[in-house]
C-alpha cells in the first residue's frame, strides 16, 4: 500500500485541498485582500478618510509652532470701531486714499489690500451728478469743488501710484474663460529638473477674475486673494501662484513680500511630480505640486498685531508698530463676511491668513507634503500589513495588542518626526491597515475555531447524546423602543378640501382621495421615503429611517416638487371625473426626531415624534399665506442648496416656538434662471424691509406686485410694510411672528 504522504505528493488536488485548509493559507489570503483594499482606499481618497487625515494634520500643527510670530506682518483692521467712526462699508475711496497716504507716511515696507475695488465708487460727486440727472432729472452743481474731488476713484489711483501698495484680485476656476488683462509685474524664472512637468501644467489655471477697476489696476501690482479651504471648510493652505493664460501671478501675500524685499523675480523649481518650491529673494518656500503652501498657523486670530484703521486715519498709531512692516488692510468685522475657519479658530479673519503666509515664508516654518508621499504611504501599508498579518494570523492571542500597539506607535512617532522636520506624512493609513487587519484576522480565527468545534460536536453526536445548546438572547430594549435620528419630514395637505368635499358624496370623496394618494405615495417610495400616515386629506412621510438614506433632504424636496408637477397632470383627469381641481401645499423640515414603534400593546405604528415634526407641520400651513406650493426650513435648504434653487420667503416665529425659523420656497434650477430679474428685485426689497426702511420696502413691494400681480408673496409683504410704516416697532429685528398654525 502506498504511504499516505506519498499519495498526497502524487495527487495534486489533495495537496491543494490540504494547503487550502491550512490556517496560514486563509490568513495569507485575508492579509493580501486587506492590503489590496487599503491600497485602493489610499488611491480613492474617500471624503471621510480625507477629513480624518486633515484632523491628524491639525493635531500635529503645534509641533511646528514658532515661539514668536514674525514681526514683519501687521494688520490694519477695518474693524467695528472704524465702521462706527467713519460709516458703513464701503467707504468713499477718498478715505482709502487717505489711509494709503498715511501708511506711506508711516514708512511701511508694503501695503497688501485685501479689498476688492471692482466697482466704481458710487459716492463720487461726478457719479452722484450722473445718477441724479438720470434718475431724477436733477442737476448737481459741482462748481467750487476741487477737480481732484470730482472722482474718488481717480483720487485712490493717485494714492496707489505713490504708495508701496498691492491690489487684490479674485481668480475664478470655473465658468467661461474670460480675456484676462491682468497687468504683469513679476518675472517668473522656472528651474526644471529632468523629466519635470511644465509649469503651466502644474499650476491652477484661472478661467476668469474679479479685477480692480481699470483706472486702478495699472497703478499698483496685483496679487490674488484666493485661499484653499479643505473639504471640511477649514483653511490649512493657500496657493502662492496661479496661472492666467501663459502668465503666472503671485498671491497677495507673496506679492506684498516681494514688494517689501524689492524683488521682482520669482524662482520656481519643478520636478517630475509638479512644483517643488518657490524662491523669493533668499527665502525658499516648500510647496505642493500645485504651488500651494501649507500654513503652519501658530495661534488663533490675534496672533499678529492689529491696528484699527480709525487709529491710522487719526494718526494715533505708534510709528514703531508700522515702520518697515508689511501692512495688510482688511477686516475682522463679521458683517463684512471675510471670516474663515482655521485649525485653531473657527472665526479667523481672512486678512490674517495673508499675514500667516508671510510669517511662514520669513521664518522658514512652512510645512510641505513631499512628492514621494504616495510611494511612502504604499510602503507603509504593505509593511504594516505584512507584520500585522503575521502577528494576528499565526501568533498567539496574547501578543495581538502589543504588536498592534507597537506598529501604530511607530507610525505615529515617525510621522511626528517628519512633521518636526517640516514634512507631513500621515500615519492614518498605517493605523487603519493594522486595525482592519487585526479585526479581519481575529474574526477569521474565531470563525475557524467555531467551525472546528461544530465539526467535533457533529462527530461526537454520532456516538453519544448531542450536547444541549442553550441560546441566550440579550434583550436590548422592549418592543416599542426606538432611536433618535436626523430625519427629513414632509407634510402635505389639500387646500380647501372641506369645501370640495361638500360637493361630493362620501363614496366620491374616497375615490378622489385614492386617485390622489396613489401617485403621491408612489413618488415617496420611489425616492426612498417612508410613508407614515394619512390624516384625512393630509399625507405625512419621512426620510432616513429605518434605514440610512443618503441626501435625504434633497430627496424630500424633490418629492414635494414632483408632487406639484404630478398634480398638473392629475388635475385634468380629476376635473373630467369629479369636476374638481386640487391644490396642495407641502412643508419640509430636517432635524432630529424620535422614531420607532409607538402605540399600545395590541396596536403599534412605526412613526416619529418631536418638536421638529411639529415644525414641519407648521411649515406646511404657511403655504397659503405666501402663495407657494412648498415651504422648506433653512436647515433643509442648507443641506441641499447645491441641488435646487430657493426663494427666500421670511424669517418667522411660528406658533408654539420661540426660536425664529427662516423659510424658503424651493424650485428647479431652470425655473430660477427664467425669474432672475424678479428675484434680484425681491432680494433688494427684502433688504430694505429687514433694515427697517418700510417706506422704501413698501414702494419696492408695490412695484413687484405691479409686475407680478399673481404672486401673493409680494402682496403680503406690501401690506406688512405698509402696516409697519404706520405703526413702526420699537425694536425691529426683521423677524415676523406668525399668529396662526
Amino acid at each position: 500500500m502506498m504511504p499516505l504522504r506519498l499519495q498526497h505528493v502524487l495527487n495534486p488536488s489533495a495537496v491543494l485541498r490540504h494547503i487550502a485548509q491550512a490556517p496560514w493559507f486563509s490568513a495569507a489570503l485575508t492579509g493580501m485582500a486587506v492590503v489590496l483594499c487599503m491600497a485602493i482606499l489610499y488611491i480613492a481618497q474617500p471624503p471621510p478618510i480625507v477629513r480624518l487625515d486633515l484632523k491628524i494634520y491639525d493635531s500635529l500643527l503645534p509641533l511646528r509652532a514658532a515661539p514668536e510670530p514674525s514681526p514683519v506682518p501687521v494688520i490694519v483692521d477695518l474693524d467695528e470701531a472704524s465702521l462706527r467712526e467713519y460709516g458703513q462699508w464701503p467707504w468713499p475711496r477718498y478715505l482709502m486714499a487717505d489711509l494709503l497716504e498715511i501708511l506711506n507716511g508711516y514708512e511701511v515696507a508694503a501695503i497688501g489690500l485685501d479689498i476688492m475695488f471692482a466697482e466704481a465708487d458710487r459716492s463720487s460727486p461726478e457719479r452722484l451728478r450722473e445718477s441724479l440727472r438720470r434718475d431724477r432729472g436733477a442737476a448737481l452743481n459741482l462748481d467750487g469743488l476741487p477737480p481732484n474731488l470730482h472722482d474718488f476713484d481717480t483720487l485712490l489711483a493717485d494714492a496707489l501710484r505713490q504708495s508701496p501698495a498691492v491690489l487684490g484680485f479674485y481668480g475664478r476656476f470655473d465658468g467661461t474663460v474670460d480675456d484676462l488683462k491682468i497687468p504683469s509685474s513679476v518675472n517668473c524664472i522656472e528651474q526644471a529638473s529632468p523629466g519635470a512637468l511644465p509649469l503651466k501644467h502644474s499650476l491652477q489655471s484661472t478661467q476668469s477674475a474679479v479685477l480692480p477697476l481699470p483706472v486702478l489696476r495699472d497703478k499698483a501690482p496685483l496679487g490674488f486673494i484666493n485661499v484653499a479651504p479643505d473639504e471640511d471648510g477649514i483653511v490649512r493652505k493657500a496657493p502662492l501662484l496661479i496661472r492666467a493664460g501663459d502668465t503666472v501671478y503671485p498671491s497677495l501675500a507673496l506679492r506684498s513680500l516681494m514688494l517689501a524685499m524689492g524683488s521682482k523675480n520669482l524662482i520656481v523649481r519643478s520636478g517630475p511630480y509638479g512644483i517643488e518650491s518657490v524662491r523669493v529673494g533668499q527665502r525658499t518656500v516648500p510647496v505642493d505640486a500645485r504651488g500651494t503652501v501649507y500654513i503652519p498657523f501658530i495661534g488663533p486670530s490675534g496672533t499678529y498685531p492689529y491696528i484699527s484703521a480709525a487709529d491710522v486715519l487719526r494718526k494715533k498709531a505708534p510709528p514703531e508698530a508700522l515702520r518697515g512692516r508689511i501692512a495688510f488692510v482688511g477686516t475682522s468685522a463679521p458683517g463684512l463676511l471675510d471670516i474663515r475657519a482655521m485649525p485653531f479658530d473657527p472665526v479667523y479673519p481672512g486678512v490674517e491668513i495673508h499675514a500667516a503666509v508671510v510669517d511662514a515664508i520669513l521664518t522658514g516654518n512652512a510645512v510641505s507634503v513631499p512628492p514621494w508621499t504616495p510611494a511612502a504611504q504604499m510602503l507603509g501599508i504593505f509593511a504594516s500589513g505584512l507584520m500585522a498579518a503575521l502577528a494576528f494570523g499565526l501568533a498567539r492571542p496574547r501578543i495581538y495588542l502589543p504588536v498592534a500597539g507597537a506598529l501604530i506607535a511607530a507610525a505615529v512617532l515617525l510621522s511626528r518626526h517628519f512633521f518636526v522636520s517640516g514634512l507631513f506624512l500621515s500615519p492614518l493609513y498605517v493605523v487603519i491597515t493594522v486595525a482592519v487587519m487585526g479585526a479581519c484576522l481575529v474574526f477569521l480565527r474565531f470563525w475557524q475555531e467555531e467551525r472546528q468545534k461544530l465539526i467535533l460536536r457533529n462527530a461526537f453526536s454520532r456516538y453519544v447524546s448531542p450536547e444541549i445548546v442553550r441560546r441566550i438572547t440579550k434583550l436590548r430594549g422592549n418592543l416599542f423602543a426606538g432611536e433618535e435620528r436626523e430625519l427629513s419630514i414632509l407634510f402635505t395637505d389639500i387646500r380647501g378640501f372641506t369645501s370640495l368635499s361638500e360637493k361630493l358624496s362620501p363614496q366620491q370623496i374616497v375615490l378622489l382621495l385614492n386617485r390622489y394618494f396613489t401617485p403621491m405615495t408612489a413618488l415617496v417610495r420611489e425616492h426612498s421615503g417612508t410613508m407614515d400616515k394619512f390624516i384625512g386629506d393630509a399625507l405625512m412621510a419621512f426620510w432616513n429611517a429605518p434605514l440610512d438614506v443618503p441626501e435625504h433632504p434633497a430627496r424630500a424636496v424633490s418629492v414635494a416638487l414632483a408632487m406639484q408637477e404630478k398634480l398638473l397632470t392629475l388635475n385634468g383627469e380629476l376635473e373630467a371625473e369629479f369636476g374638481v381641481e386640487l391644490r396642495i401645499g407641502a412643508g419640509i423640515h430636517t432635524g432630529a426626531a424620535y422614531v420607532g414603534n409607538m402605540g399600545s400593546a395590541e396596536l403599534v405604528n412605526y412613526t416619529l415624534i418631536g418638536d421638529n415634526v411639529n415644525l414641519a407641520s407648521r411649515l406646511e400651513g404657511l403655504c397659503p399665506q405666501y402663495g407657494v406650493g412648498v415651504v422648506v426650513s433653512g436647515e433643509t435648504r442648507m443641506m441641499c442648496a447645491d441641488k435646487f434653487a430657493f426663494q427666500y420667503l421670511d424669517t418667522i416665529r411660528v406658533k408654539g416656538k420661540s426660536q425664529p425659523v427662516s423659510v424658503y420656497a424651493p424650485m428647479r434650477r431652470e425655473t430660477e434662471a427664467t425669474r432672475r430679474e424678479e428675484f434680484l428685485a425681491w432680494e433688494e426689497a427684502c433688504g430694505l424691509y429687514r433694515s427697517g426702511d418700510f417706506a422704501g420696502a413698501a414702494a419696492a413691494f408695490s412695484s413687484l406686485c405691479g409686475s407680478f400681480p399673481e404672486a401673493r408673496l409680494y402682496a403680503v409683504y406690501r401690506e406688512r410694510a405698509q402696516t409697519l410704516l404706520k405703526n413702526p416697532p420699537a425694536h425691529w429685528d426683521g423677524i415676523w411672528t406668525a399668529t396662526g398654525k
